[in-house]
């Protein structure tokens, strides 16, 4: 444990969004191995506890209310875990999402969401880049759903202008990262969560 980590404010929770591909997971699997006071946690793990034993696709068929319901549940299992963080909570998880009925690009954050995350971090590439980590990963490698390039593109946008209007809603701090390279990114990361060290020591 390094000195930084044992000064991490305690339960401190922050949104990693971006659309699939972007490598959202490889950063948080590298940053806490770095920082272990610090914990990750996939925002659809949670969900898909809750929904149980219906798929998560199945979840864009349900009426907007049922949605916003299960979400809200989310937060609050969520919020039990970050009582029981050492560090820095950080749920890798989407600001934005397509439907899969509907094929509708969609803002998925809830009331309870715009309460629960202290901090957002949206990480972002290219179009060209999200195609190439979607065709290394096995779990997409079958799936089909937006992964023509205009529409990742659209993503793409539709989640970075969501980033921004929930900074500005939420009055949060809000880090992009639009490089791709892995050790600048862990730098950044460590850089914007270490100013949250700073302001809980005073």
């Amino acid at each position: 444990m390094t000195p930084s980590d044992t000064a991490r404010p305690r339960g401190f929770a922050v949104c990693v969004g971006g659309i699939s591909g972007v490598g959202k997971t490889t950063l948080l699997q590298r940053h806490v191995l770095l920082h272990p006071c610090d914990q990750q946690i996939t925002g659809s793990s949670v969900i898909k506890q809750i929904i149980a034993p219906a798929a998560f696709h199945e979840l864009d068929a349900w009426p907007m209310a049922r949605r916003e319901q299960v979400r809200e549940e989310s937060i609050a299992r969520l919020e039990h875990t970050r009582a029981a963080c050492p560090g820095q909570l950080l749920i890798d998880g989407h600001f934005t999402l397509r439907n899969r009925q509907t094929g509708v690009l969609e803002p998925v954050f809830t009331p309870g969401d715009c309460d629960f995350y202290q901090a957002l971090v949206l990480v972002d590439c290219t179009a060209s880049q999200v195609t190439r980590q979607r065709a290394q990963d096995q779990v997409r490698r079958n799936s089909n759903a937006d992964d023509d390039t205009s529409r990742i593109e659209e993503h793409l946008e539709f989640e970075r202008s969501w980033a921004a209007r929930l900074r500005d809603r939420m009055d949060v701090p809000l880090l992009v990262i639009d490089h791709t390279d892995l050790e600048r990114r862990l730098a950044a990361l460590a850089e914007f969560l270490g100013q949250f060290v700073e302001t809980a020591g005073g």
